[in-house]
């Protein structure tokens, strides 16, 4: 039987992977600017670290539910259309939470846009998803994967940071806020070198589509392996809660805007990319649960060595580094887990089920390291997410032996 790659037309033609880091990149800054930027901007202005946790776990909602509405991306206007209109929607949204006064009175309208920016922009996710799909080959698709991932986790951490800068070094906030528009819209451009993939299953219903994603998300979920990375997916472990929280308790380090900015921006981009990496050999060399459990151990010993760290510049930026590494590190090593069990048949939608469940469960770590700082400072945040993530490594491994299913 001939490979039906082989009977494939010659174009599109496949572009560099960095593509998929620029386009992806959007995503990964609406996620990052409120925990970085808005963050250490709403704590410079009064505000409690629950509050701000409440602002910033708008994200986790978002992206958390995410899959109920990813149809509307599949199955209706062309992927490009629906990442222009998401840069739009994400740019307004961004520039709205500027030029808004950072008030215990604001926070809610604030966590409103936060959650309305954090929805539109999972529609260039939509996109992206599609268009790196139909524009590589079998053999492109794993490197292709490892700078689309880093695009994310690099707009979490050099994103928020790079918008945090501009907004305190422009003269007006506003002005910093058109720049980060102009900077969304230049993540457009690679739109120009990728090819529109054509509509799946034409002619179907809608209807008829999500119940063949329902049938294989029961099949996935069947299996003792994705029962066991449900599990995992579910655990309060490997949430990095206390990254999101980094730029409120900035001013107990003594560490500048510019300290912030760098550790938590294009310092934290780096160093959160080379732990994606780190993660992915590991989960070459070891079973992907055990690659997963034990990077989400080196995370809990990063937020005790935080926690033990003296109250200074230099020490709030080694710690959040190695913090950052660490989540770079879950992060990958959870995909891999996730990815090594979905087949391919309604491979985003099984994705985006596992990826949401873990970001929901997260949203409860982030407001319990919140109440958790406002009731015992910083030093009880950090102990209780590791403390918390001991008991679950625990639960895990006892629950582990007893799982039962059908093999992959």
């Amino acid at each position: 039987m001939s490979d039906p790659d082989a009977r494939r037309p010659a174009g599109p033609v496949v572009p560099h992977p960095f593509v998929w880091l620029v386009l992806y990149f959007p995503l990964g800054l609406a996620n990052g600017f409120p925990a970085v930027a808005l963050g250490y901007l709403a704590s410079r202005a009064g505000l409690d670290v629950s509050a701000i946790a409440g602002i910033v776990g708008m994200t986790f909602v978002g992206g958390g539910w995410k899959f109920l509405w990813a149809p509307i991306g599949d199955y209706t206007l062309s992927r490009k259309t629906w990442y222009l209109i998401s840069i739009a929607s994400i740019s307004i949204g961004l520039l709205a939470m500027v030029v808004i006064p950072l008030t215990r009175s604001t926070a809610p309208l604030l966590s409103a846009l936060t959650l309305l920016t954090t929805v539109a922009a999972t529609f260039s996710a939509f996109a992206t998803e599609g268009l790196m799909a139909h524009n590589t080959t079998p053999a492109t698709r794993g490197r292709a994967a490892g700078w689309f991932q880093a695009g994310n986790q690099f707009g979490q951490t050099a994103g928020g940071g790079i918008a945090l800068w501009l907004i305190v070094h422009s003269p007006a906030p506003w002005m910093g806020g058109l720049a980060l528009a102009a900077l969304l819209s230049a993540c457009a451009i690679p739109l120009l070198v990728v090819e529109e993939p054509p509509r799946a299953l034409e002619g179907a219903s809608v209807m008829a589509r999500v119940a063949d994603a329902w049938r294989e998300l029961v099949e996935v979920l069947r299996s003792r392996a994705g029962r066991i990375a449900m599990i995992l997916a579910i655990l309060p472990i490997g949430t990095g809660a206390a990254m999101f929280l980094f730029g409120a308790i900035a001013q107990e380090f003594h560490a500048s805007a510019d300290v912030v900015s760098s550790v938590l921006g294009l310092g934290g981009g780096i160093v959160i990319v080379i732990g994606c990496f780190a993660g992915g050999r590991l989960a070459d060399r070891v079973s992907k649960p055990t690659a997963y459990a034990v990077s989400c151990g080196l995370g809990l010993v990063a937020c005790v060595v935080m926690a033990a760290s003296p109250r200074t510049s230099m020490a709030y930026a080694i710690t959040t580094l190695f913090y950052t590494f660490t989540l770079g590190m879950v992060t990958a090593s959870f995909t891999g887990l996730v990815l090594a069990i979905i087949g391919e048949t309604a491979a985003a939608t099984k994705i985006n089920l596992f990826f949401a469940i873990n970001t929901l469960f997260s949203l409860g770590m982030l407001r319990a390291a919140g109440w958790a700082h406002d009731a015992w400072s910083t030093n009880g945040m950090l102990l209780t997410e590791a403390f918390t993530g001991v008991a679950a490594l625990v639960v895990f491994v006892l629950l582990a032996r007893h799982v039962t299913g059908r093999e992959a």
